[in-house]
């Protein structure tokens, strides 16, 4: 049985640019409410944008199945190659800035955010150097590391607008805050580790049951049967040789 894995490599990676654009105002005496008042005015809405970084993946054609059996990291099954391989290194950087006012006593601070998040994904297909290009073989694998691509891509924009829609929900409406900019980017660290990092990397691997269909043993067994024999005949001749560097 073949089959052609995709393990994930993710870094999470969280930058909170402080920059000082802040426009402080003076703010007014004449009631308890008024400053708040004057800030929900002059203050402009949370802003929120929410970005993706694709890279073409580059292909790899220098490394033979037991190599890339190594590479994956996993234990091989019983009568179990690896001809084909798609790493994924995922990179969320949030970036976080704000504008705000200050009473003219300069006893409260009025803010709101600005928020950037930038999904970032990299991958990295390889072939087996058992089929090499020019052969029907290497055309099958490839284009099944493509259906793994493809699908990462595919998750990757849903996680964006996943992100935006939870973002929005939770920061977009709300009133500003009161209070100095580094208490708030505390505030804005605290949720962005403990919440939206964990909602990112989950909700990206909803793909995984998209790569355990394309993996499949009914797939795998259909690979077998492909290019008039040149498959099986090159997956026999895997499984007989030794596995390298393991």
């Amino acid at each position: 049985m073949f089959r052609s894995i995709r393990p994930v490599f993710s870094r999470l990676a969280l930058l909170l640019g402080l920059v000082a654009n802040v426009a402080y105002a003076e703010g007014t005496q004449r009631g308890p409410d008024a400053f708040a008042a004057l800030c929900e005015t002059r203050l402009q809405p949370v802003e929120i944008r929410v970005l993706t970084e694709l890279e073409t993946p580059p292909l790899d054609l220098a490394h033979s199945a037991a190599e890339l059996a190594v590479l994956r990291k996993q234990p091989l099954k019983a009568g179990e190659v690896v001809v084909g391989l798609t790493q994924v290194r995922q990179r969320y950087d949030m970036r976080w800035s704000y504008q705000g006012l200050r009473e003219r006593n300069g006893a409260r601070s009025c803010i709101r955010s600005r928020i950037e998040v930038k999904l970032i994904l990299n991958q990295q297909v390889y072939v087996a150097t058992e089929f090499p290009p020019g052969t029907c073989g290497h055309d099958e694998v490839l284009a099944h590391e493509q259906r793994h691509v493809a699908a990462n891509l595919a998750q990757l924009e849903k996680t964006a607008r996943f992100v935006e829609e939870s973002l929005r929900a939770q920061e977009g409406g709300a009133p500003p805050w009161m209070g100095e900019p580094a208490a708030l980017r505390e505030a804005v660290l605290e949720r962005a580790r403990v919440s939206w990092m964990a909602q990112l990397e989950a909700n990206f691997h909803q793909v995984d049951r998209e790569h355990a269909i394309i993996d499949s043993v009914e797939e795998s067994q259909r690979y077998r049967q492909l290019c008039n024999g040149e498959m099986e005949r090159t997956l026999r001749g895997i499984v007989k040789e030794p596995a390298k560097g393991r």
